[in-house]
């Protein structure tokens, strides 16, 4: 299966009905070990910009979604290069988190952050309601020559 995050691809498997508003790019960005764990439910990230997330597929395999700062994602699948394109955060509307490969075929999928638990995040995503669980992970900045960190 075809995936586009951990958001890129680790939250694919979704489409959206209609294209966010781009995400501000004035927003604090929240590190997932900044919200506390007495208040489950509560503490979604205001911006993604410069966090990355972690998410297992149903055939095992780990994807990793690193969410540049740039408006850009870059996936990988078991630590290889997989995905990259971009993505928007719609916080003021559906509060949607959305993801469009840069390849041509590909299509934009939509996921809603639900709610933090420990420093886990759930998302929802699709006309199946699909939720994925997601694991932060330490955010790299993509390499000078623009490659995807290991």
């Amino acid at each position: 299966m075809h995936k586009a995050l951990v958001l890129g691809l680790v939250f694919a498997a979704a489409g959206c009905a209609q294209p966010p508003e781009p995400a501000p790019t004035d927003t604090p960005t929240v590190a997932a070990n900044d919200i506390p764990e007495s208040n489950p439910g509560a503490g979604v990230p205001q911006s993604f910009a410069g966090t990355a997330w972690r998410a297992q597929g149903e055939d095992g395999s780990l994807y990793t979604t690193y969410i540049d700062a740039d408006g850009t994602y870059r996936d990988l699948r078991n630590g290889d290069p997989w995905q990259t394109g971009k993505w928007t955060y719609d916080l003021a509307g559906e509060n949607r988190l959305c993801f469009t490969p840069d390849d041509e075929n590909g299509a934009e999928r939509c996921w809603r952050p639900e709610r933090m638990h420990g420093a886990a995040l759930d998302v929802i995503g699709g006309a199946e309601a699909r939720r994925v669980e997601l694991e932060p992970v330490e955010y790299a900045a993509a390499d000078v020559e623009g490659q995807d960190p290991t």
